[in-house]
């Protein structure tokens, strides 16, 4: 028999004692990444601080859910769940109450700029994901609404301005969340640009430049979203239905960069949220992030494929898997970042406790997607910086750059069933080094063309140490089926 629950609304005892606040953001985005992360943050805000920000939620492009958070009111569960400092796994929900209501960009147009017009709106939040700030040349002033994220802003602004007649106290202070580099420097060039562009008054380019404080950020947390394995179990066990419910780790951390001149953050999530940093500068902290949570998991990935093991928590509850990422991080990657060791070394505990998180199935072959690539942006620097600081090359980085050649090869048992997935010139050009495979030297001309090979590393990397390294683990990772009992005889 089916149990049917009610659904989540302000109607609810649940809800009944959750405090609603006055808007006074506007966030773009209204996917499980924001709402698992920055109004989660901004809902635990209000209730550490007394404090009073809601946020009004813009659906930036047409489509996506057929539902609306106006349905549920704004309201919404975050389930938090890993694995804690004491290693116990733990699963903690959060009825978030910070939303007001949502509204479309393709549909309300008209309202989102009359948020422009509201004084208590002064923060505005976005992660329109990685392509989102992006320039379009086409887009036009009086498009309703216009079709890129950036044009979008520019017009925004514009009203706020003019509505305003150009008061200095009403910018905004614009927090991008992009997953890229220097999101919010990248945001402000792309509005100037279309102010210009569009023959926009000097008194608003000059307004937009003097008082409105665009912040570069780095987020970080993992969100599967929507936990459809057990949502029956816990709709019984939360007593509502609730359509926007997800799921994040426990692990969060957001960055705001706040570079001399620019002004104190209105939002003050620095002074109550321990998972928010404050700093003059991000690239340390996206530097640690890089290397150790994105370097840990593409160095160990081709040899967690050829050793059959199919997860990432697999992999690290194995001793062997364990050993190796605890050595791989404090032997050849935390010696190479400019961050306290202290501080390098708590992060990294944080990262295998999250590689350990029992309610996320991470897999290899899912990580492995464009792995060459992600070697080169997560891992290479860490291996020829090794080599020029300490005269040799990094035996773990080392054997991992072999077995990705390995994977990539198809030469390990499971090959057919996890092919490698990557742009077309790659895998042509892992072709090419597969037919070099002839004679006594076959290995080696494969090894020397596939660090030459610029297409991977964006230049050759072949030196006769390194070239020696990759061929002796090649043949490691060939002699015979691979291992984790070989791995760990590696790295005891």
């Amino acid at each position: 028999m089916t149990t049917t629950f009610p659904r989540l609304s302000a109607a609810l005892p649940v809800a009944q004692g959750k405090a609603r606040p006055t808007p006074r953001i506007i966030q773009f985005g209204e996917g499980n990444f924001l709402r698992a992360f920055f109004d989660w943050k901004v809902d635990r805000l209000n209730e550490a601080a007394g404090a009073d920000w809601g946020v009004v939620v813009v659906r930036p492009i047409a489509g996506g859910m057929p539902h609306t958070l106006n349905e549920q009111d704004g309201l919404y569960t975050v389930l938090s769940r890993g694995v804690d400092d004491s290693g116990t796994a733990v699963s903690e929900s959060r009825l978030v109450g910070c939303i007001r209501r949502e509204l479309s960009a393709h549909s309300e147009w008209e309202a989102v700029l009359e948020l422009a017009r509201t004084p208590e709106i002064t923060v505005m939040v976005s992660n329109t994901t990685d392509a989102g700030i992006a320039y379009v040349p086409t887009v036009a002033y009086g498009d309703a609404p216009p079709v890129s994220f950036p044009a979008k802003v520019t017009r925004y602004l514009h009203e706020r301005w003019t509505h305003f007649g150009g008061a200095p106290e009403m910018g905004l202070q614009l927090l991008a969340c992009e997953l890229i580099d220097h999101n919010g420097d990248e945001l402000r060039r792309i509005v100037l640009q279309h102010a210009a562009e569009w023959s926009l008054e000097p008194g608003f380019i000059a307004w937009v430049e003097q008082h409105n404080a665009f912040y570069n950020t780095l987020v970080d947390r993992i969100v599967p979203g929507f936990p459809r394995a057990d949502a029956d179990a816990l709709r019984a066990e939360l007593g509502y239905d609730d359509l926007f419910m997800t799921t994040g780790e426990l692990f969060h951390l957001l960055v705001i960069e706040r570079k001399p001149g620019m002004p104190e953050l209105r939002l003050p999530l620095g002074q109550y949220d321990a998972g928010t940093i404050i700093t003059d500068d991000v690239t340390p902290y996206k530097a640690r992030k890089v290397a150790i949570l994105n370097g840990a998991h593409t160095a160990l990935c081709p040899l967690a494929m050829l050793a059959g093991i199919a997860t990432v928590g697999e992999s690290v509850t194995n001793p062997v898997g364990a050993r190796f990422l605890d050595r791989l991080l404090g032997e050849e990657i935390i010696p190479l970042l400019s961050l306290p060791k202290a501080e390098l070394q708590d992060f990294a505990d944080a990262v295998l406790r999250r590689f350990r998180n029992p309610y996320i199935r991470h897999l290899w072959h899912d990580i492995s997607l464009n792995g060459l690539v992600k070697y080169q942006t997560r891992d290479l620097d860490r291996l020829l910086g090794y080599a020029e600081e300490f005269g040799s090359y990094p035996r773990l980085l080392s054997l991992s750059l072999a077995a990705w050649l390995v994977f990539y090869l198809g030469r390990f048992p499971a090959a057919e069933t996890l092919p490698p997935r990557d742009a077309p010139e790659i895998l042509a050009r892992i072709t090419a080094i597969a037919a070099l495979d002839q004679g006594s030297d076959g290995v080696a001309a494969m090894v020397a063309a596939y660090l030459q090979e610029p297409a991977f590393w964006g230049r050759s990397i072949d030196t006769p140490a390194l070239r020696k390294q990759v061929v002796y683990w090649f043949g490691v990772l060939t002699e015979a089926p691979f291992s984790f009992d070989r791995l760990g005889e590696i790295v005891q």
